[in-house]
């Protein structure tokens, strides 16, 4: 509901009559919607992956936003690594990435990008159950 409200706030074009333009782009979006239940077939299908996403097949999705330069972990995060491919290889260089679309739709978002933000803004629900 509040993302609906907030993407009708952002189609306002006069900002001398909001409540009016906000009154129209309602009716507008709900004519079209109207329209996509009785004919399915007017509905473009642009249902693909974001731009700049990468696809790791089975459902999951890397989604940005990500390390602009190849990253070399140190530490504690080079020793978890390791101990997880299970090898005496070097580590290599990788890239980070913010968020990973799950096959169930839900988003797992990394500490990486969310220490940034404010502690307001923090989403505690990182923890994600692997089967």
């Amino acid at each position: 509901m509040e993302r609906t409200i907030g993407n009708l706030g952002q189609e306002i074009r006069q900002p001398s009559k909001p409540y009016e333009n906000l009154a129209e782009e309602g009716v507008r979006r709900s004519r079209v919607n109207a329209l996509l239940v009785i004919m399915p077939e007017l509905d473009d299908g642009m249902h693909g992956l974001p731009k700049g996403s990468v696809d790791l097949q089975d459902g999951f999705v890397l989604l940005r936003k990500r390390d602009k330069r190849p990253w070399l972990p140190s530490g504690e995060e080079a020793h978890i690594i390791s101990e997880f491919i299970r090898g005496s290889r070097p580590l290599y260089r990788f890239r980070r990435w913010a968020r990973l679309c799950l096959p169930n739709g839900q988003i797992a978002r990394s500490l990486w990008r969310e220490k940034f933000k404010p502690s307001t803004q923090i989403r505690i629900s990182r923890n994600v159950k692997v089967v």
